[in-house]
């Protein structure tokens, strides 16, 4: 995993290099991203402009993005000061690499890749959850007889998608679960993990996200069952958080906090209203480029809602005793080779 993370981040630098321009508070792929390096924080200048910045996204604007437009319509954004540029990313690994070279402010990345940056002293910081739990989870068929228990997935092919951390997961679930590594087979399926399970090539996958592929799944007319990796032995994960470059955060906090403030006001914004969000998504993020489909994005909007805030976490916040426990997670699972700690990836702006 060191290996591919250095791998990606060196080609995300090269695609940087190729040139890049503003986008505009609309989401483009991260070739329009506006290439200019964040020198520092931006605090908003004396003449009263905005400060320009880039947030690369995660993946396509999608109803998770919600809150981000939300503050960008409501000019949340520029009473902070600040003019936001949503980018889409051209590979999922674009957030961190845009962060860590000074070409981002913000990224929406995954909890795995932060650590994994720890561990090869790549400088980036989380400094707020968007979801509170894990929205990928185990999947199977309603007839494919395998139950909560897991234990008929013995002599049975699990897909998933050739990352070390997801085979990580998958061997850490099994053996929960009571499976030995020979009682079953695991098969790379790439991102194909819908064909993987519709076509019997596996009985069972990991990978799916609840948000997305479930719910086309469903509405397709298939019987899917879930079952959340928690269950089973894995520690509770944030699944998509935002990263700074922790050199540009050192310098200057309190602009970080301002982005936040703002975030947290679409969030509200986001929650109070599911026709508003819905209108927004169809107006804002729904393009040729990336086509929406209303029905599946409110379904999404629904699931996402109760996993971005908790009764007892709210919408972007952390605690060091999470993070530690998915650091040791990797570290048993033989995902690190230095040592890491939960002060070394996130940090809480006092908003």
């Amino acid at each position: 995993m060191k290996r591919q993370i250095t791998a990606l981040l060196l080609a995300g630098t090269l695609a940087i290099a190729a040139g890049l321009s503003a986008c505009g508070s609309g989401a483009a792929s991260t070739e329009g991203a506006s290439g200019t390096e964040v020198t520092n924080s931006g605090a908003a200048e004396d003449n009263g402009e905005l400060t320009e910045i880039d947030v690369v996204l995660d993946w396509y604007p999608n109803a998770i993005h919600t809150f981000l437009y939300e503050a960008i319509d409501k000019g949340y954004f520029a009473e902070e000061g600040l003019s936001v540029n949503l980018i889409s990313p051209a590979e999922s690994v674009d957030a961190l690499t845009f962060v860590a070279t000074k070409r981002a402010t913000i990224g929406l990345t995954y909890p795995m890749e932060v650590i994994n940056a720890a561990n090869t002293d790549i400088s980036v910081r989380a400094i707020g959850a968007v979801t509170q739990s894990m929205l990928s989870c185990l999947t199977t068929l309603g007839d494919s007889g395998i139950t909560a228990d897991l234990s008929a997935l013995k002599g049975k092919t699990i897909g998933y998608t050739g990352t070390a951390g997801d085979e990580a997961i998958i061997r850490t679930i099994a053996k929960n679960a009571g499976l030995a590594e020979d009682d079953y087979t695991l098969m790379n399926v790439g991102f194909d993990l819908t064909t993987a399970l519709t076509t019997g090539n596996a009985v069972m996958t990991a990978g799916m996200m609840e948000n997305d592929e479930i719910v086309t799944m469903r509405n397709n007319g298939y019987d899917v069952v879930t079952y959340p990796y928690s269950d089973y032995g894995l520690p509770e994960m944030y699944d998509i958080v935002m990263v700074a470059n922790d050199e540009a955060y050192q310098a200057d906090p309190d602009f970080y906090a301002s982005f936040l403030r703002a975030c947290s006001r679409g969030f509200a914004d986001m929650k109070a209203s599911e026709e508003e969000s819905l209108t927004i998504i169809m107006n804002e993020m729904n393009t040729d480029d990336n086509p929406l489909d209303e029905a599946q994005q409110r379904e999404s909007y629904e699931i996402l809602l109760p996993k971005m805030e908790t009764e007892d976490a709210a919408f972007l916040s952390m605690t060091e005793e999470r993070w530690q426990e998915i650091i040791d997670w990797m570290s048993a699972s033989g995902l690190l080779e230095n040592e890491v700690t939960a002060e070394d990836v996130m940090t809480v702006p006092e908003l």
